[in-house]
């Protein structure tokens, strides 16, 4: 059962930060113009800082899914203990201060691994956007081989 459970709310996840990287895609999309409006640090930054806020949102949002999940199951008595339990395992820390009965301690195990794998996925949406970032410098002549502009 747990295995079972597991999987869906690791699905279930896998479409939050989904549907996180296609709003973010189109919301940089929609505001491209005002954006980029320079090749400048800020502009660079302002980009980069809603990518990772939209991001990590996503994340934020899993981690409370797993959280409810645990409350649901009887797990744990608060949403907070919950939440922190479920953080420490989606990123794979695993303090084992607080820890899951028995019964459902593969659930641990399956939380961990959806946090590496929704990790990778920011870590590649983020990794597109910065490789657009440099091609609009080169594109634009802002940017030479020694990395100084």
């Amino acid at each position: 059962m747990s295995l079972l459970l597991g999987s869906l709310i690791l699905v279930g996840n896998m479409v939050i930060q989904v549907l996180a990287i296609v709003a973010m895609v189109r919301f940089l999309n929609r505001r491209k113009k005002m954006l980029l409006a320079s090749n400048s640090l800020l502009a660079d930054t302002r980009v980069l800082s809603i990518v990772v806020l939209v991001l990590f949102a996503g994340h934020a949002l899993q981690f409370a899914t797993w959280a409810f999940a645990f409350l649901q199951l009887g797990e744990f008595q608060d949403f907070e203990t919950a939440f922190y339990f479920s953080t420490v395992s989606f990123t794979s820390l695993g303090y084992g201060d607080v820890v899951l009965t028995d019964h459902w301690r593969l659930l641990g195990g399956l939380e961990a691994a959806n946090g590496v794998l929704m990790f990778g996925l920011s870590a590649g949406a983020i990794l597109a956007v910065v490789n657009r970032l440099f091609d609009r410098h080169i594109a634009a002549g802002t940017w030479d081989q020694s990395g100084h502009e």
